[in-house]
């Protein structure tokens, strides 16, 4: 597929339905499969961001979506996901090109996406608020209003491009918002896509779903603009604490959503079923090169099938690493996003072998000397707290921790964890299963799978891992404000 020719303009700013040619530099987005470039997009300048936000505001309050039903709405939603599912492959090889990942995931991603505009639709008709009596007396009445914030700023990662974008997307347009993306830097695509599709289909209104592509100056321009409402970002913990503090300090206060990052553990007991949770286990750290913020990188093994599981989980990374290809459509790692991010995991490996305080089981390199590709990895901890323990490496590092006998101490190891997006454990004791989910303090605790994401359950983290909810009925009050009213009948 001619990803240049699939793209068309969808290589320029889209503000208020039209593509506009950036003040910004041109930025040749590349693959990190074979270190290529794919297409050159052009970047929005501190004004292109006004002028898109400008677009939305007006959208918001003056423009034809304003006056949009709940089943209106309800409509337009259903129509972008038709729209996705008729184009699927375009959508999953222009996601792949910028991404690297293997097709077969991104095709996976297209799914849920389409899943999660489906599941939002259900929403726009059911906004509902509440009525109350005001200690009986009849001459008063009152009641709630649920209505959208406005214009809503996202700011997302290069982890999964559109499957972010979406979390942020459909149910900030089932409540009624209009929007600004700056998705990141290096995969701007397929979110460019997305608006190319919403708008060649006539599905939104102009000025509704704008996209903004940039690096850092382009998202301060947009935290900053005194017309956004709310910001939703996905991304690193400093990246997250500059937006929560900048939202304080622009012209208004802003409603911040913070989606960051992860250290998870992934708790193996004695009575695990091995086989099972040794794939699942490689899964939790690997899926995706590891550039997942829940991934399981962090593994507690019981003592009694300490040796045993290091041993498969060993075996299953080698099993990776034999399957490695630079083939996006086929291998079954794909590579690391850009240069810096395989220096980053390098550098943690290198630094836990040189201190002393990890030993390399398998992998502990870079694969191949052609993309950004770097072997599936598993470290045995030496040293208490060390750096590759406790720090998000966002490569498929997996470190195992010491033995341990008994659950608790799994917990109050885990207490000292400066993040808590997410845990699982594998085990078929209810007991265990109870009290390690009802103790730990993670936003997400999975049993006996890992990163399982459904459109209905609410995602987000405790700690540093962020603030607020995506996905479930919780995503939907992220984008709402509640109106009191109180009437006295004449």
């Amino acid at each position: 597929m001619d990803i240049v020719s699939t793209l068309g303009n969808a290589t320029k700013l889209c503000i208020n339905g039209q593509w506009v040619t950036g003040g910004g530099q041109q930025r040749s987005i590349f693959s990190p499969v074979n270190e290529e470039a794919v297409v050159s997009v052009n970047d929005a300048s501190a004004q292109d961001v006004e002028n898109a936000v400008k677009a939305a505001h007006e959208a918001f309050a003056n423009g034809p979506w304003r006056k949009f039903t709940g089943k209106q709405r309800r409509d337009a939603l259903l129509k972008i996901a038709q729209v996705l599912e008729a184009n699927k492959e375009a959508m999953a090889q222009v996601e792949s090109s910028q991404t690297g990942k293997p097709l077969l995931y991104s095709r996976g991603e297209v799914d849920h996406v389409v899943e999660c505009f489906r599941y939002y639709a259900g929403f726009c008709d059911k906004l509902h608020g509440r009525h109350t009596n005001v200690d009986h007396d009849t001459e008063f009445t009152s009641y709630t209003v649920s209505e959208p914030l406005g214009v809503v700023g996202f700011i997302s990662s290069f982890n999964f491009p559109l499957m972010l974008t979406t979390w942020k997307l459909a149910p900030a347009l089932a409540t009624g918002n209009t929007v600004v993306l700056k998705p990141a830097p290096q995969t701007p695509l397929s979110s460019l896509f997305l608006a190319h599709l919403i708008y060649e289909n006539g599905i939104l209104p102009e000025g509704v779903f704008n996209v903004v592509p940039g690096a850092l100056e382009t998202g301060v321009a947009l935290v900053d603009s005194p017309l956004i409402e709310k910001i939703s970002f996905t991304g690193s913990v400093p990246g997250g604490k500059a937006v929560y503090k900048s939202g304080a300090a622009s012209q208004n206060f802003k409603h911040i959503t913070l989606e960051l990052g992860g250290k998870s553990p992934n708790v193996i007991m004695d009575d695990a079923d091995i086989p099972d949770a040794s794939l699942r286990t490689a899964i939790a750290g690997f899926f995706n090169s590891g550039q997942t913020c829940c991934a399981g990188t962090k593994l507690y093994i019981h003592e009694k099938v300490h040796e045993a599981f290091t041993q498969r989980i060993v075996a299953v990374a080698q099993g990776f690493t034999s399957k490695m290809t630079t083939d996006v459509a086929t291998s079954s790692l794909g590579p690391l996003i850009d240069k810096a991010q395989l220096d980053r995991v390098s550098g943690f490996v290198n630094r836990a072998v040189e201190s002393g305080e990890a030993e390399v089981l398998v992998g502990g390199e870079r694969w191949g000397d052609k993309g950004f590709y770097y072997k599936p990895t598993v470290l045995r901890e030496k040293v208490h707290k060390s750096e590759v323990a406790c720090q998000e490496i966002f490569g498929p590092v997996i470190t195992i921790m010491p033995p341990f006998s008994d659950i608790q101490e799994v917990i109050d190891a885990e207490k000292d964890n400066t993040f808590g997006l997410a845990s699982g454990i594998f085990t078929n004791n209810a007991r265990v299963i109870h009290k390690y989910s009802t103790e730990i303090r993670a936003g997400t605790v999975w049993v006996n799978t890992y990163n399982t994401l459904l459109p209905h359950m609410p995602f987000g983290g405790f700690k540093n891992s962020g603030i607020g909810r995506e996905l479930g009925h919780e995503a939907i009050n992220e984008y709402l404000i509640v109106k009191s009213v109180i009437s006295r009948f004449p």
